[in-house]
């Protein structure tokens, strides 16, 4: 069962938040930092609305867990456009409970699947957008391949593939899952793994805390121009580590 975080007397929201660690059985901290819960699913919402998402596209959210991002597209997709997969089904569950409500996926109709094989034809069809946000950071190379084939594979021809790395100077040694542990890639590695796919890729400069960002597609002509990259780079969601010095990172208590 997952862990249900019940508030202390004389604390607050974030101090109970900051008594988790990433790996924890809580719906917050299973997917990773759980005081950067908020954080993480906005830059996801912006950065594909920022390359062109609208509500009538059709999006699959690979590995989309406690529905960090995916409270925000089933809010702004139509209905029936969202589709999420995820192998742990409580993740999901603890998400709609807690974050996106009853009545929102009775209006909105997302659709989901729990499987753990990377089968991403499920739901039949292509979509205009995947998101992969910190899947391939937990996959080694045997799973890397094959799992990003299978996205291509779902991948409309003017389709756009958001996926999140970490880089290394050597590739990752270990072969199946790693969690809550993580794996690198040699750019050239991730740049091939899109080749085998089928894919054209770009290194974004979309801000990530800890991985960088890739896009891959099957047209060239849809990777980012680079008048497009100057609308992708820097700090595109505001955080305390990037505050002047003395100055008010939040609201006073009660605003």
């Amino acid at each position: 069962m997952p862990t249900t975080l019940l508030p202390h007397a004389g604390t607050t929201f974030m101090d109970d938040l900051r008594e988790l660690k990433p790996g924890d059985r809580h719906y917050r901290a299973y997917v990773g930092l759980p005081t950067g819960y908020d954080h993480m699913g906005a830059s996801q919402f912006r950065l594909l609305c920022t390359l062109g998402l609208r509500e009538h596209h059709r999006l699959l959210d690979f590995g989309c867990g406690s529905l960090r991002a995916g409270r925000l597209f089933i809010a702004y997709l139509g209905p029936g456009r969202y589709h999420g997969i995820e192998p742990n089904r409580w993740l999901v569950e603890e998400g709609i409970r807690q974050q996106v409500g009853y009545d929102a996926v009775a209006i909105k109709q997302p659709r989901f699947d729990y499987n753990d094989q990377f089968r991403a034809d499920v739901f039949g069809g292509s979509f205009d957008y995947i998101l992969a946000q910190s899947v391939f950071s937990h996959t080694g190379l045997l799973l890397a391949q094959p799992g990003i084939s299978a996205l291509s594979s779902v991948l409309s021809p003017d389709g756009l593939l958001l996926l999140t790395f970490k880089e290394g100077s050597r590739d990752t040694a270990e072969e199946g899952w790693v969690y809550p542990g993580c794996v690198k890639y040699r750019p050239e590695t991730i740049a091939q793994l899109g080749r085998s796919a089928g894919l054209h890729s770009a290194r974004l400069p979309w801000y990530h805390p800890s991985q960088v960002w890739y896009l891959m597609t099957r047209n060239e002509l849809r990777l980012p121009s680079p008048s497009m990259m100057d609308h992708l780079r820097g700090v595109v969601l505001f955080d305390a580590q990037f505050a002047p010095q003395g100055a008010a990172v939040s609201p006073p208590s009660g605003a």
